[in-house]
């Protein structure tokens, strides 16, 4: 499969199929949707690029690694929010039992869309012109 049709499909899974089956399926959970949506971020993501040397693959790295610094931080902050009062009886939620969280795929989905768009505007950014002083070219 090329690595356009892999960017294609996860964008249609992002985009479409995640959202349907959300619709469709009576009593869907967003753990669910989230795991498709994570699925097709990483499709996205992780597939070739149509050029695709060691400036691109530095890119992806360094957007990759900055972007789960920032998800993980913004993770650990909302967590603390949703359970704020520290009291190992209330963390729980009565009815269900479940603790307030932030779960996995959301991490993962948060630091999917953070990379992407680190890698592009970094992207972007290597592309722009400069000038002889070797400054970036406001267009």
């Amino acid at each position: 499969m090329s690595s356009a049709t892999t960017k294609r499909l996860g964008a249609a899974i992002v985009f479409v199929l995640a959202p349907a089956l959300h619709v469709a399926i009576p009593g869907s959970s967003w753990i669910r949707t989230s795991a498709a949506v994570a699925a097709g971020l990483m499709m996205i993501f992780f597939s070739r690029e149509r050029i695709h040397d060691e400036r691109v693959q530095d890119l992806k790295l360094k957007a990759l690694s900055a972007a789960f610094s920032v998800s993980f931080t913004l993770t650990l902050i909302v967590n603390w929010f949703l359970n704020r009062d520290f009291h190992p009886g209330r963390d729980f939620d009565g009815a269900t039992g479940v603790l307030r969280s932030i779960t996995a795929f959301d991490l993962i989905v948060l630091t999917m869309v953070v990379a992407l768009a680190l890698f592009h505007y970094w992207r972007f950014q290597d592309a722009a012109p400069s000038s002889p002083e070797g400054r970036k070219v406001s267009v």
